[in-house]
């Protein structure tokens, strides 16, 4: 980054140059069709450039920040995290199913966290080398290729509110729920996506202004932290709220790091509280059909 700009510093230096590093790695295998696919004990795929991205971003922070524990979604995990106040948190490929696919919709996820907060994050579209990124207290960014740094400020959504969800945040089973929730923003949403919950999906000209993570019952355990990190910081910088149902931010370098209880992502505050409300609602009258039914 040039180091006169107010979006700089060591930590950010370094996460940008880890997800370059390992975007650049996923390129070479995208562009040459070369990576091999294997299934993970938990049935999700994992490929060659996921395994080499990983390798990648290690070497870039290791070099740089050789004190801090790292957290990735294809390594082993560190327990000497947990007793640490800061810890990068990675997805080396978020969206390998459509780096399988070929369609491009996927990312490379950098995030520093500091006593359970994201306080760094850049995020890394190697197809396009779009990159994504945000400090505390510093702005959020976005570079497109070699094109020059702008920041990146939320327009508040209004009345024309947009509401998605995604197959990795509780569709298509969560599609009655999603649908109630919209009639009662007085909203169509839109169709479920097939990516995660990346920062970039909201950039202009966005096609979404809230993300909705939630099933109609039961465990409501949304994703892996590093599925989660760099959007949350890019969030709040931008102008937006992320939370879960209850409206609590989330906690990060946990034992075990998933994101517990939904999530409520909206780019202002106000479509937020907007959303919250009407989730709320829908939970609340759902229960008391449930009970009368049993009753």
């Amino acid at each position: 980054m040039d180091g006169k700009s107010p979006h700089s510093s060591d930590d950010l230096d370094a996460a940008i140059a880890a997800a370059v590093a390992a975007g650049v790695v996923v390129r070479e295998f995208y562009d040459g069709e070369t990576a091999a696919t294997y299934a993970k004990g938990d049935g999700s795929p994992v490929t060659d450039a996921d395994l080499a991205a990983d390798r990648a971003v290690r070497q870039v922070l290791n070099e740089l920040c050789p004190d801090d524990p790292i957290l990735s979604e294809e390594g082993l995990d560190d327990e000497l995290r947990l007793a640490a106040s800061r810890c990068w948190i990675v997805d080396p490929i978020d969206g390998t199913e459509q780096f399988i696919r070929r369609s491009g919709e996927f990312d490379v996820l950098v995030a520093l966290i500091e006593n359970g907060r994201p306080v760094v994050a850049a995020g890394y579209q190697p197809t396009t080398r779009l990159m994504v990124s945000a400090v505390a207290g510093g702005g959020a960014w976005v570079r497109r290729g070699d094109g020059e740094l702008e920041q990146v400020r939320f327009e508040p959504a209004g009345d024309r509110l947009r509401l998605a969800t995604s197959k990795w945040f509780g569709a298509p089973e969560n599609e009655a729920i999603v649908q109630s929730v919209a009639e009662r923003l007085g909203v169509a949403p839109t169709r479920p996506m097939v990516t995660g919950f990346s920062p970039r999906l909201f950039l202009t000209p966005r096609g979404v202004d809230v993300m909705l993570g939630i099933r109609p019952s039961g465990d409501q355990t949304m994703a892996s932290e590093w599925d989660v990190a760099v959007a949350d910081r890019v969030f709040h910088e931008a102008g937006g709220v992320v939370t879960d149902l209850a409206g609590d931010r989330f906690t990060y370098n946990k034992r075990v790091p998933h994101n517990l209880n939904g999530l409520v992502a909206a780019v202002d505050p106000e479509s937020h509280a907007r959303v919250l409300a009407a989730l709320q609602d829908e939970r609340a009258a759902r229960k008391t059909s449930t009970e009368t039914i049993q009753g």
